[in-house]
């Protein structure tokens, strides 16, 4: 989408027809932020893989209209990339990890509680509000999916089961590639908090796919960054 490089997208799902409303944050941004009046034209994604090309003919005091005059769908090409983040002490560096891994082109995230996670609570409004950020930042069209478990056994019991598992530790001779991508299934690809995770949890893994990412110790959060930099 090199072509959109210099222009700005809003979000709505609010669509009847061939209008699309905006309200809100979106709204306020939109008219009150970029000065947009009646007639000029918008760029509006769904979230779901589609860009409208829209024309402004209706403004009200909190909302405003735009009809649709063109689409352009985008596939989804990391649909079954599943990046899992622990929650982390650090909130500025626990957006930061998921502005990145959206603006890089996530669009699957498992969040959990490992038994050596700080932090406890988890704000799922919170959390979608940087990911439609970040999505308009870069210019994306696919909102990303995302679901938060109270603990390993859980993500692994009711999701992970069902696809490949990559675990990274420093110590592991293996070298990650891209190529180790199972393009035919689910791939999930696991970090620990900040203080690793647990014996019982490796334990219960008993995952033998453990790669290298780097020679160096890596926080958390640039070890996601670096491994969706790869295989984004």
């Amino acid at each position: 989408m090199e072509y959109l490089s210099n222009i700005e997208i809003f979000y709505s799902t609010e669509i009847s027809g061939n209008e699309i409303k905006l309200e809100s944050d979106e709204f306020n941004h939109c008219v009150k932020v970029f000065r947009k009046r009646l007639n000029d034209e918008l760029l509006i994604t769904d979230g779901f893989g589609n860009l409208f090309k829209t024309r402004i003919v209706q403004i009200k005091n909190n909302s405003l209209i735009s009809e649709i005059k063109d689409k352009i769908y985008f596939p989804n090409t990391t649909e079954n990339l599943f990046i899992c983040i622990p929650l982390l002490k650090n909130k500025d560096r626990f957006r930061f990890v998921i502005e990145k891994c959206v603006e890089l082109g996530i669009t699957r995230f498992c969040f959990f509680r490992s038994e050596r996670t700080i932090a406890t609570k988890f704000d799922g409004e919170k959390v979608k509000k940087v990911m439609i950020e970040s999505l308009k930042q870069s210019i994306r069209t696919h909102l990303p999916k995302f679901d938060f478990y109270s603990s390993l056994s859980d993500l692994i019991n009711l999701v992970i089961s069902d696809g490949e598992i990559f675990l990274f530790d420093l110590e592991s001779q293996v070298k990650f590639n891209k190529e180790l991508i199972i393009s035919t299934k689910n791939n999930y690809f696991l970090f620990g908090p900040e203080g690793g995770l647990s014996n019982k949890e490796l334990e219960y893994l008993k995952n033998d796919r453990i790669f290298n990412l780097s020679s160096a110790r890596l926080r958390t959060e640039t070890a996601i960054i670096k491994l969706v930099s790869i295989i984004t």
